[in-house]
């Protein structure tokens, strides 16, 4: 059973049993201190410096051969890193590949399932899942051990081309959970909503009831910067229609798993039709903000929010909306629908699939993978996110807290702690993430504890990108483009009452039929079935 399946109850919370502890306690690095290995596990003296090319995070803090932490892994494992660090790194990362000599590897990069297998296949990006087993124990254990990752990284030809970011905990920011205004509900009466019919019920009243208490009808409902209301609240929502299992990845490629574990479209479903009907009835009365698709940018939505005139709104941890106003929110992770369904928006373990690829200019792969595997260890987890006991955090009350320089820091704690460590900004590291406890323990707080995230409300399927054969990516990616585009469109008009939604539907199936749905969902359904099997 992998981590996203393990809970227990504890007075009446649901907290994550900590497997980390067992399952990573394979040693960083096999062999002598600071020697590298070759592929087939000899040692390699020589081997001493490796090269990584990287996106560049210079504007933010000092370069990664300047880092503390990254100084500090030379010293622990004997191998110099030579960094290459570009900005606008999606744009530029094809054309790195047809220069003559590659970096060894490619770090904190998004490949896409697809590229991944593309340039596998060339000879580009070497197999990886036999160097594990000799390089990578860490990694290899939690593997083994976590079936859904490795499913998640298996290319459809069978390689596994990379090697992952995995993130154990939905109770972090893997789940997109709804934040509504408690202090708002509290001034009116009204207890925390736990149905979609209640949430109704409340923003109606948000809008119409001066919770704010300054005499004017400023107050929104849901309101986020525009273009928002798609992949925040119409993605969780989903799980309270009916069409929600299946997690964010594949929500997000318009898909779900029904009932008899098959792939369907979420953008055909009639549990969509009703979503819609839902959002239109709140957005004509106002209890979805008028400038939900145009109008309203970050900058405009926190400063309407430290005016206190938000009612709720969707993001993954609470900070997203300033410190000014946060602690006037609690969260909502799932609502029961009008049949009853519940399904969290939470994504995958795998947060990403390509932190780390190793090219076939590498002279060691295997020196490269014993470097990376550390961060695969509970101790290395912490050394990437906190550092060293004694050099960028201290222990108080059996805690691990950062130095008063980064809880200080001007900018805020996140990124005084990237002023020495890396793995606090960007995503996409390759390591397994601390706990929510762990991390906020660090900047002196307390994580939250949602009692409505359980096994029960969790989604039974977490799915992460299927593997694609390349001309599926291809196929798919040309009929996604276009239906993506005509559901954002009738989004918009369903939503706003420009095109009636019973009138209407049949005229949209039609369309989205024309556009090759119903070939996407045949790709979808084959790709699913190689996940299961592989």
């Amino acid at each position: 059973m992998g981590v996203d399946g393990v809970f227990r109850a504890k007075k009446g919370k649901v907290v994550m049993s900590l497997l980390l502890a067992s399952a990573l306690l394979v040693t960083a690095c096999g062999g002598k201190s600071g020697e590298a290995q070759d592929p087939k596990g000899n040692a390699s003296a020589d081997t001493k410096e490796i090269s990584l090319l990287r996106p560049s995070w210079n504007n933010l803090r000092p370069a990664s051969s300047e880092l503390w932490m990254w100084q500090e892994y030379e010293k622990m494992s004997g191998i110099k890193v030579k960094w290459e660090e570009l900005t606008d790194i999606g744009e530029k990362k094809n054309v790195i590949l047809t220069r003559g000599d590659l970096p060894d590897a490619f770090y904190q990069v998004d490949w896409s399932n697809g590229e991944l297998l593309k340039y596998g296949q060339q000879g580009l990006f070497l197999p990886l899942e036999e160097l594990f087993k000799e390089h990578a124990p860490n990694l290899q254990k939690y593997l083994e051990e976590n079936e859904d990752v490795r499913k998640g990284l298996t290319s459809a030809d069978g390689h596994i081309y990379a090697t992952p970011y995995i993130d154990p905990y939905p109770e972090g920011n893997r789940t997109i959970r709804l934040w509504i205004n408690k202090k708002w509900l509290d001034n009116l009466g009204m207890e925390v909503p736990k149905t979609t019919a209640e949430l109704e019920e409340a923003l109606m009243a948000f809008v119409t009831k001066d919770p704010n208490g300054n005499g004017v009808n400023d107050e929104q409902g849901w309101y986020m910067p525009s273009g928002s209301l798609g992949w925040t609240f119409e993605q969780m929502m989903m799980g309270s229609f009916g069409i929600g299992n299946g997690g964010r990845k594949a929500l997000g490629n318009f898909i779900y798993v029904d009932d008899n574990d098959e792939i369907q479209l979420t953008i055909t479903a009639d549990g969509y039709k009703e979503l819609l009907k839902y959002e239109n009835r709140m957005y004509k009365n106002g209890a979805i903000n008028k400038q939900a698709f145009s109008g309203v940018d970050y900058d405009k939505w926190t400063a309407d929010a430290a005016k206190d005139t938000v009612g709720a709104w969707n993001w993954a941890a609470i900070d997203y909306i300033g410190e000014s106003v946060k602690d006037d929110f609690v969260a909502i992770n799932v609502l029961a629908g009008p049949d009853g369904d519940t399904a969290s928006l939470t994504d995958s373990q795998v947060a990403g699939a390509s932190s780390l690829v190793v090219t076939k200019d590498a002279k060691d792969p295997g020196a490269i993978l014993k470097w990376v595997d550390y961060f695969y260890s509970e101790e290395g987890s912490v050394f990437g996110y906190l550092g060293k006991e004694g050099v960028t955090y201290n222990v108080e009350d059996g805690k691990k807290v950062y130095i008063d320089e980064i809880l200080n820091y001007k900018d805020g704690i996140g990124l005084g702690a990237f002023q020495y460590v890396d793995n606090v900004y960007g995503g996409y590291f390759p390591y397994i993430e601390l706990s929510p406890e762990v991390r906020a323990a660090a900047g002196r707080k307390e994580a939250p504890v949602y009692t409505d995230l359980t096994e029960e409300t969790l989604p039974s399927v977490m799915l992460p990108d299927l593997p694609a054969t390349i001309q599926e990516a291809n196929e798919s990616s040309s009929i996604i483009a276009d239906v993506g585009n005509y559901v954002g469109q009738m989004r918009v008009e369903f939503v706003t009452g420009t095109k009636d939604i019973d009138k209407e539907w049949d005229n949209y199936i039609a369309q989205l039929k024309k556009m090759g749905s119903d070939k996407y969902l045949e790709i979808k359904q084959t790709q699913y079935k190689r996940y299961k099997e592989s």
